[in-house]
């Protein structure tokens, strides 16, 4: 392989994929593309049904865990992430949610100019194909797919009925003018099968001779000359390899990945380095800093009847439908196992919604069985309950200088009391829904919590002792002006040249839904900012009215 490259890209993820590929389009740039586990060739990575299987074992993932939370009484929480060609976006739930436009538009208030609503709006639909075709919010040839979720066994109709009873009113495109209501679920799923970045992005630019993909890189650290980065050391341990970038080295390992490679590069606070014997040479003290996650509590119905995904969990039919996806890449195994989201405000005055509902036909910790062998499990419904704006904040470290080492992890979750009372509210509003028709008729008996909890205390304490997160980190490499961020609107890490970040963790704050196309988004813009270029402003406010007047019959 060569020793010099115009741009090495570290971390082949959500963002890191979209942000190489993008690169490569122009054939007079040489990319080059580390990417620390191997090439994403397993069929149930692809395979929309298995995504819990897969994110649960050891193919392609990396498996951590927290250090003891003192908001969850010191509970450790597992903290899978990808560890393959397209990252994370290759073993995620594939739920296709951008967030609200009010989370950009303060991204841009924050410091981030930009990065607006309107800013970002042309790169979501420049990466997209979605199943509506294109419009004034969506794209129709771009590399991902987004396909809706469709089928009996999913249970929409009796939810949509009893949300509609609650109060919640349908929406048509939670990605269009308004997030606010039920609306089912949209995967970046294509054809039956799993629209990673690798898949997207990487696979059809791999002919390109100035793209080098390189897997099985872990990534040592970053070699910076004279306040300039310019190298990388990579490979396993005694065998490691160090090849030069000409231009920039972009960081896209993710929220947990990008700032422990930046402190082992010395980029850091200067204290906590030297403690665990690392030199530092450029003291940024928001590495690591502002994580933050989505906090989730699960609320479960056993059903009366044998509906929902259950049935194919039986092992010959769990075979059935796996040969059928892998003949035809149809069938219940090409579900993402989810129904539904419902995005509601919990409190009068929000200006978006602040609860985030993610309706499942099946238990959460659904597994496979054999009749005669296990015990037949029951026919249940569930719901991700998820808070939308935590003001709780945790940290990454390192555990040591080996850049093998998993980093130090603390969510920090509900040290801001607001955000265990806004997880409250959530359950009270999910149970809302299943206390209508149709919903009402279906149900047996609630599961978890359980009708035993049902005072605000009481529903407070189960929380701590049973919430987790939604795998959703961000923010450790903040991007802004002040004194504990970490890159600039263009990326760029304050204080160095040559060296960028682009991924979730540089994001101000967390959005209003799910994380995967916001980090794909943001690789797209950073080949942008790269090469000097960006697309205009798109204008939205039309649509907006036009929604408005509709509701208002005019």
């Amino acid at each position: 392989m060569k020793s010099e490259f115009d741009y090495i890209v570290v971390g082949s993820g959500s963002a890191g994929a979209a942000l190489a590929a993008r690169l490569s389009e122009d054939p007079s740039i040489a990319v080059l593309l580390l990417e620390a586990g191997p090439y994403d060739r397993h069929p149930f990575q692809l395979m929309p049904l298995a995504f819990l299987k897969i994110a649960s074992g050891r193919l392609g993932t990396w498996q951590y865990q927290t250090d003891p939370e003192p908001g969850l009484y010191g509970r450790q929480l597992d903290v899978p992430r990808g560890r393959t060609l397209g990252g994370t976006s290759s073993i995620n739930a594939m739920i296709a949610i951008r967030g609200h436009r009010r989370d950009y538009d303060r991204w841009s208030e924050l410091g981030a100019s930009g990065w607006s609503y309107a800013e970002v709006l042309p790169y979501f639909k420049r990466m997209e194909t979605n199943w509506r075709g294109s419009g004034p919010f969506h794209g129709g040839n771009g590399p991902i797919r987004v396909s809706r979720m469709e089928g009996a066994d999913l249970l929409w109709e009796p939810l949509l009925a009893s949300a509609l009873a609650a109060g919640i009113p349908y929406c048509e495109d939670p990605n269009g003018a308004e997030q606010d209501g039920i609306a089912q679920m949209e995967s970046t799923t294509g054809g039956g099968k799993r629209s990673s970045s690798a898949r997207a992005y990487l696979y059809p630019a791999m002919h390109r001779p100035n793209l080098t993909i390189q897997t099985g890189a872990l990534t040592h650290r970053i070699v910076v000359e004279r306040r300039r980065a310019c190298a990388v050391v990579y490979g396993p341990p005694g065998a490691s390899k160090t090849v030069r970038a000409s231009r920039e080295i972009i960081v896209s390992c993710g929220a947990y990945n990008s700032p422990q490679l930046l402190m082992l590069s010395g980029i850091g606070r200067a204290d906590e380095l030297r403690a665990i014997g690392i030199d530092p040479i450029h003291d940024l003290a928001g590495v690591g800093r502002n994580l933050s996650d989505h906090p989730n509590i699960l609320n479960e119905y056993e059903l009366l009847g044998e509906q929902g995904l259950t049935r194919y969990l039986r092992l010959d039919r769990a075979a059935l439908a796996t040969g059928r996806w892998l003949a035809k890449k149809d069938g219940p195994f090409a579900y993402v196992g989810s129904t539904a989201n419902v995005f509601a405000r919990s409190l009068h005055g929000l200006d978006q919604p602040d609860i985030q509902l993610t309706y499942l036909p099946i238990s959460n910790s659904a597994a496979l069985w054999v009749p005669g062998v296990n015990k037949k499990p029951s026919f249940r419904m569930s719901v991700r309950i998820g808070y939308l704006q935590p003001k709780s904040r945790g940290w990454v470290k390192l555990r040591s200088a080996n850049p093998a080492d998993a980093p130090r992890i603390l969510m920090n979750a509900f040290d801001d009391p607001g955000d265990l009372d806004a997880m409250v509210r959530g359950i009270k509003l999910s149970r809302k829904v299943y206390e209508q028709q149709p919903l009402r008729d279906m149900i047996r008996r609630e599961v978890l919590p359980g009708p035993d909890t049902a005072s605000d205390a009481a529903l407070a304490e189960h929380i701590r002792r049973n919430a987790g997160h939604r795998a959703h980190p961000v923010g450790t490499c903040r991007m802004g002006r002040d004194a504990e961020a970490v890159v600039d609107a263009q990326l760029r890490v304050h204080g160095l040249e040559g060296l960028r970040v682009a991924d979730a963790s540089i994001m101000p704050a967390i959005p209003g839904g799910n994380t995967n196309l916001p980090s794909m988004m943001i690789g797209e813009r950073a080949a942008d900012l790269i090469l000097g270029r960006t697309l205009p402003p798109e204008p939205y406010e039309h649509a907006l009215t036009a929604l408005r007047q509709t509701r208002c019959g005019l």
